[in-house]
């Protein structure tokens, strides 16, 4: 009597068990911690289009339709739709065809260590289902998860372009700055290159091949910041077009690879400061191309490579 009494309780336990491993929904919690400010962290979470650059399956191509009016993006099989629950909170409600699943991501700032974030996601299932077998939502979710510091940490894939920091290398140079009408920045933009050079010829200065530009638009004008390099130093008179530039050697920089139109270069200057605004960047001037391909008089239309630089603290 007394064994069938302590069988009974040992089968009550285990279906107990085993009803709860199986259908109870426990909630689960992943943590990653990256080196980036919050707010740059939790932007990737709040509209669809951010999505599709590394949430599984939208990453991978193929047809992708959004609903900004309602946050959603779908590929016919997969749909996800965002809720911002809070400035550092958003609900991912997932589903396919067959099912629904609703994953939270949230941020804290990791007050311990300079712009580091903390990003968890939270999620509901079975520890069966944790342990033996996860469904295809939940597989993709942490899968994506678990990417999102690659894909967070790389710029070109953030921002469109490769973005890193270097030092200031080329110190001297020799700069005109000139204004003129819009529909004759080519001309210009030629004619004050030459004469750069050519000054710099005249003088010996050591011109260096080194080419680089900037530019401003104000109404129907144009300013045109032009430098060459040199390597030699020697006194301007004060009344003369050109003067001579000095960058402090190995102060920082953020540096940019630029290929394409040249008229469609200040894409490059816009994810320059939209990457300096993310990461809390303070700069210290301008920001400057300087040119990789052969010459400095190109048409709008015409494929150039440079690299795009901005001087930061």
């Amino acid at each position: 009597m007394k064994r069938k009494i302590i069988t009974s309780i040992v089968l009550l336990l285990g279906s107990f068990f085993l009803f709860y491993v199986i259908f109870f929904q426990a909630e689960f919690k992943e943590t990653i911690h990256l080196p980036l400010p919050i707010l740059t962290v939790t932007e990737q979470f709040k509209n669809p289009e951010n999505l599709q650059k590394w949430f599984a399956p939208f990453d991978i191509g193929g047809s992708v339709s959004f609903d900004s009016s309602n946050k959603k993006i779908s590929n016919g099989e997969y749909q996800v739709q965002i809720k911002n629950q809070s400035l550092y909170s958003s609900l991912l409600i997932y589903s396919n065809s067959k099912k629904e699943k609703q994953f939270i991501i949230s941020a804290l700032p990791d007050t311990a260590k300079n712009s580091i974030t903390s990003l968890s996601i939270i999620y509901k299932s079975s520890y069966f289902k944790k342990w033996f077998g996860r469904d295809d939502l939940t597989k993709n979710a942490l899968s994506s998860f678990n990417n999102f510091r690659e894909y967070i940490e790389d710029s070109k894939r953030v921002y469109g372009y490769e973005i890193k920091p270097v030092k200031v290398v080329d110190t001297l140079f020799l700069f005109e700055r000139k204004t003129v009408q819009q529909a004759d920045k080519r001309q210009e933009m030629k004619s004050v290159f030459e004469n750069l050079i050519a000054y710099a010829a005249k003088n010996n200065l050591g011109y260096n091949g080194n080419r680089i530009f900037y530019s401003q638009k104000t109404g129907d004008n144009i300013t045109l910041f032009a430098s060459i390099g040199i390597t030699r130093e020697v006194e301007i008179p004060e009344n003369a077009a050109v003067e001579i530039k000095r960058m402090p050697f190995e102060k920082k920089l953020l540096e940019a690879t630029y290929q394409g139109a040249f008229g469609e270069s200040n894409k490059v200057f816009d994810a320059l400061e939209k990457f300096i605004n993310d990461h809390y960047l303070a700069t210290m001037g301008i920001p400057y191309q300087k040119f990789i391909s052969d010459g400095y008089d190109f048409a709008d239309d015409q494929v150039v490579q440079m690299k795009v630089y901005y001087p930061i603290l």
